[in-house]
């Protein structure tokens, strides 16, 4: 069976929609909805097709993506023109785009399924959502992140062609993810420090 660390974390991730209460769960949407009471077997339903459905949609996107590329680059060939970045980044954003819509709907079909069901409580508030999802991240993903970033921005400040439109817009991402995750360390330091301390 066809296995991806890709597929595999998004499916632990949308299980833990699905939180353990009592012989049930109780499914939060995105984790910060209202709850709302399902079976075992609801949930181990839900977490199946999710799996299923989203491994055929990745796999269509990695072919598709394949199949595209290959064709860009028969079509500049057989012409005789380089391929134009711009034009390599709007397929790519396209398709992607198209993929995004697809993992959405893919992942809000529990809530569609349920919209009738009653809720048992309100949603989370920001704060909690974002005590849990501190809680929950490593300081090697901030870290790693954060080189990422410094090591793609020194790529592209390095380079000796000028740089176009998509380079520009590129680095004005980096300078900006870059002092963001470095903001995202000192936040879970300073939440894991309180909690050491309480």
């Amino acid at each position: 069976m066809f296995k991806s660390g890709q597929i595999e974390y998004f499916r632990s991730s949308f299980a833990e929609q699905f939180e353990a209460d009592g012989d049930g769960y109780l499914y939060r949407k995105f984790r910060k909805g209202a709850p709302v009471r399902v079976t075992a077997r609801e949930r181990n339903d839900f977490v199946a097709t999710f799996e299923r459905r989203y491994k055929s949609a990745y796999l269509t996107m990695v072919i598709g993506l394949f199949i595209l590329m290959v064709a860009m680059v028969t079509i500049a060939f057989a012409a005789g023109y380089d391929l134009e970045k711009y034009v390599v980044y709007s397929v790519l954003t396209c398709w992607s785009s198209l993929f995004l819509f697809a993992h959405y709907r893919i992942w809000n079909a529990p809530a569609r399924a349920l919209g009738r069901r009653p809720k048992l409580g309100g949603e989370r508030s920001r704060a909690e959502m974002r005590n849990i999802m501190i809680a929950e991240e490593s300081y090697l993903k901030f870290v790693g992140l954060l080189v990422l970033f410094l090591m793609l921005l020194l790529n592209l400040a390095t380079q000796s062609e000028p740089l176009g439109y998509f380079d520009m817009a590129l680095m004005t991402l980096y300078i900006v993810m870059i002092p963001i995750t470095a903001w995202l360390i000192l936040r879970k330091w300073r939440f894991d420090r309180r909690n050491r301390a309480s």
